[in-house]
């Protein structure tokens, strides 16, 4: 209790005496709290969301019999019936669709057997007793009749016993909705996105007849893992029995390590404002020694001001973060949308109903900021520590106290970024970039360390020239810096933070977009892509009809033809896209960006089907390199070929394997079409106007029985994707330079009032208020010049790190490393503008107390 009234009395009363210096150091640490918080809520929010779907999904399922590429024939059902170990079976099917009459995204159509699913998943219509069961039974006696969820009803404006007209890849039909569900279990799958229908149904409408996607299973209690075995050896050598969460990890892993770059990326605003806690409170030590020195004169332990000014530390940390709370609240809502669609574009489909205030994610959020302000705070705490009580009686201070040796501290900071390169060149931990993430932090705190000894070689080789060119104010600016110690370490840290991680993501997003640029040129090259109807959707599971494949080949329009399939696969627990392509034609239009293996005798190799060309994602994931075998099953074909070479390819839902579709046609079974590009020949000729024609040929023949993109259009709603992907981090990059200026007036308002003394000493042998003004201007721009040459140092190692370690254990690719020199040449200079604006507040307290008055004191 004396403590806490010592802390009242001594620091809460200084605080509110200097309310202004107190609310900015809030602001910073509020920023950056806000943005962390809100980063990991949204992305929380959007993981939830996502595994709650899942396991609505899966249901109570222990396995899941599939057809690895294709569908599972309703032929084995009765040998899942007749094996003793199993308990329960419930087949589905999936697919999406949309409303025919009017614009609108696409929903999910889930269909099953209303009597078998009772026991894996819940679901039930909404009204009374009675009413829900004829409902329930609606869906067996009456053909083409549906439940929709609560909020699918509301947005598309549809009630029960109403009419719907939906689409479909291969069909247009009417249904009767039958029911509502009720908001729980599957009726929340998707964000409450589902339509369910009874299995026959759906075979129906899709055409898919005595076919299934999946049949789930439960197994008797007394079943042992060899019961378990034995069903699998007297099922088709086709089918797997997977593991009914091996989707949920899989996205759930994807998602988590994109939560963990970005959590990252937030935490550098809030290192950033760790700078801040450490400006103020050093401060605060400097301009009261003489109150710390009566505290010691009276009895004051050095424990007791070390706990004062680490717990004002603390105190900023709380502070900041309860003001981050409010802030969050708006930032949270932009955030929500835009990680929720980036996860969605990018990995796997979420729909996020609501933010989920998870007390984890806010007891991290809470724990973090406090330990980064207490560590802020520990250093000056130190230092408060050693002011002895006879302070009291000689008040003058003998110019500025040299801290720790900065030669020593040159040599600590070597020996942070050295330790670096060892701990970059470790695996991930459990697929997360880990030790790439511990050496980037070294990274930052070495060339902090590193700020004392630059700023003492600064001014040791300049302190000549400028005495000679720019007058004495440089030259005593030159001379300050060059002893002020190490006390510079952590205020340079700073603007050494925020200029590195502005120069490493321009470095790293402009070369990811220019690897992105030639890839989208390349590989996805074609003049008009064309699919079945929600072929993309449905991410081409069902084949273009013969008929339009028989036209499709007739049509004499100059152009030549690529056709492809599709299938989604599973390596492992792996998801990755296998596709069958017309390797020669699009080979003499388009390419691949090569990464491993010799691009001509590879070109070859593929032409004649020899063996698989796989992307850097798979080959990462998977361990496979050139001249191992790469082996699937897909719609009962076993698959053996080699790996002829290796690819850059940023599909961001797994990896990607591609083969000759001739030649798998010739070897294993007719693939079919899921997709076809054509590339016109006359090159020299318009081609705009050509693919509009096609387009409205194929329209005029088939209707819209297919979905047509040209590959101007596709190519730049890549690229769009992709800066809208990077618009969070560019966000997240404004607002820790933001933090990273008030640091500079904070470290500026240290260095002036400490020297209070020594700068009113200057004023009475002669100096003006003008020379000695611009003496703390020189002194800033010093600090900004070291924060932006080491910056930029640090920002080239850590894009380095990023391109080759964090993003290569995150996502499993790399790029091309390119540097955007006109965008670092026009930007770094405004960032330089910005820090010495950031200077002015301190510049003018320069003499705001008479130097008269600090000079009786003398």
């Amino acid at each position: 209790m004396f403590f806490l009234r010592l802390f009242r009395w001594f620091s809460l009363r200084n605080l509110r005496t200097h309310w202004g210096r107190a609310l900015v150091v809030l602001l910073g640490i509020a920023l950056g709290a806000a943005v962390f918080t809100s980063v990991r809520l949204a992305v929380h929010a959007s993981l939830s969301s996502f595994v709650r779907s899942m396991d609505f999904f899966a249901g109570t399922a222990q396995k899941v019999l599939v057809r690895p590429g294709g569908y599972l024939p309703e032929g084995v059902l009765p040998v899942l019936l007749g094996h003793p170990a199993v308990k329960d079976f419930s087949p589905l099917l999936t697919t999406y669709v949309r409303r025919s009459d009017v614009p609108g995204d696409s929903f999910l159509m889930i269909g099953i057997d209303p009597l078998l699913d009772q026991a894996f998943r819940k679901w039930r219509i909404s009204g009374d007793r009675d009413q829900a069961t004829e409902r329930w039974l609606d869906l067996i006696r009456e053909p083409y009749t549906l439940i929709l969820t609560e909020p699918l009803a509301r947005e598309l404006q549809i009630a029960s016993g109403a009419r719907l007209k939906l689409d479909h890849t291969r069909n247009s039909a009417e249904f009767r909705v039958a029911g509502i569900l009720m908001p729980e279990g599957l009726a929340l799958v998707e964000g409450g996105r589902v339509a369910l229908t009874d299995i026959a149904t759906f075979q129906e409408f899709t055409g898919l007849y005595g076919l299934l996607d999946r049949i789930d299973l439960t197994f008797k209690p007394k079943a042992t893992p060899q019961d378990i075995e034995d069903l699998a050896r007297k099922l088709p050598a086709e089918l797997e029995l997977r593991s009914p969460s091996a989707a949920r990890d899989s996205g759930t892993a994807m998602i988590r390590a994109y939560q963990l770059n970005l959590s990252v990326l937030s935490f550098a605003s809030l290192f950033v404002g760790m700078f801040l806690v450490y400006s103020l409170v050093a401060l605060n030590v400097a301009a009261r020694r003489r109150e710390l020195a009566v505290l010691r004169s009276l009895g004051a332990s050095p424990r007791t001001l070390f706990m004062l000014f680490l717990c004002e530390g603390m105190l900023f940390g709380a502070g900041g973060w309860m003001l981050a709370i409010p802030l969050s609240s708006l930032l949270v809502k932009y955030l929500l949308h835009g990680v929720s669609q980036t996860i969605s574009t990018l990995f796997v489909r979420v729909q996020v109903e609501g933010l989920v205030l998870s007390p984890l994610e806010i007891a991290i959020s809470l724990g973090v900021t406090l330990l980064t302000a207490a560590g802020a705070a520990l250093q000056p705490a130190r230092e408060a520590m050693g002011v002895p009580p006879k302070e009291a009686m000689e008040i003058s201070q003998a110019g500025v106290r040299r801290g720790h040796s900065v030669r020593r501290l040159a040599l600590w900071a070597l020996g942070c970024i050295l330790a670096g390169i060892p701990l970059s060149l470790l695996p991930g931990v459990a697929g997360v970039p880990l030790p790439g993430y511990l050496a980037i932090l070294l990274l930052f705190i070495g060339f902090a360390l590193l700020s004392p000894w630059m700023l003492e070689r600064l001014g040791q080789r300049l302190a000549p020239l400028l005495r000679r060119y720019a007058g004495i104010p440089a030259y005593l600016a030159g001379r300050y810096l060059r002893d002020c110690g190490a006390r510079t370490a952590i205020s340079v840290g700073a603007l050494i933070t925020a200029v590195a991680l502005f120069t490493a993501l321009v470095v790293m997003i402009h070369s990811f977009r220019h690897t992105v640029e030639l890839w989208v040129r390349q590989t996805v090259s074609g003049d008009l892509f064309v699919t079945t109807k929600m072929g993309q959707v449905n991410r081409f599971r069902f084949a273009i009809p013969e008929t339009i494949v028989a036209g499709l080949k007739q049509m004499d329009v100059g152009a030549d033809y690529v056709q492809s399939r599709r299938y989604q696969m599973n390596y492992g627990d792996f998801p990755y896209e296998f596709e069958a392509m017309g390797m020669e034609t699009f080979l003499s239009h388009g390419g691949f960006v090569w990464l491993k293996g010799d691009p001509q005798e590879t070109r070859l190799r593929l032409t004649q089907g020899e063996g698989v060309l796989i992307s850097e994602v798979f080959a990462t994931r998977t361990g496979l390199g050139i001249g191992d075998v790469f082996r699937t099953q897909i719609e009962g074909s076993s698959i053996e070929l080699p790996v002829v070479g290796i690819i850059r390819d940023y599909r961001t839902d797994g990896g990607v394997v591609f083969y000759s579709w001739k030649h798998f046609k010739e070897r294993f079974h007719d693939p079919q079409w899921s997709g076809v590009r054509f590339f016109f020949k006359d090159r020299a000729s318009e081609v705009g106007g050509r693919v509009s024609a096609l387009r409205n040929a194929i329209i005029q023949r088939w209707g819209d029985a297919l979905d047509m993109v040209s590959g101007k259009d596709l190519r730049e709603s890549v690229l769009r994707i992709f800066d809208e992907t990077f618009a969070i981090t560019t966000v997240l990059l404004l607002i820790a330079l933001a933090v990273a200026a008030l640091g500079i007036t904070t470290t500026l308002t240290v260095m002036v009032l400490e020297r209070s003394r020594q700068l009113s000493t200057l004023y009475a042998v002669g100096g003006s208020f003008r020379q000695i003004r611009a003496m703390i201007f020189w002194e800033a721009s010093f600090l900004v010049a070291a924060g932006e040459v080491a910056g930029l140092a640090c920002g080239f190692i850590l894009s380095y790190l990023l391109v080759y370690v964090i993003n290569r254990q995150s996502f499993g690719w790399t790029f091309l490393y390119v540097v955007d020199w006109g965008a670092l040449a026009f930007s770094l200079p405004l960032i330089i503008l910005t820090a010495l604006a950031a200077a002015v507040p301190a510049v003018r307290m320069v003499f705001r107390a008479p130097p008269a008055a600090l000079l009786r004191e003398r």
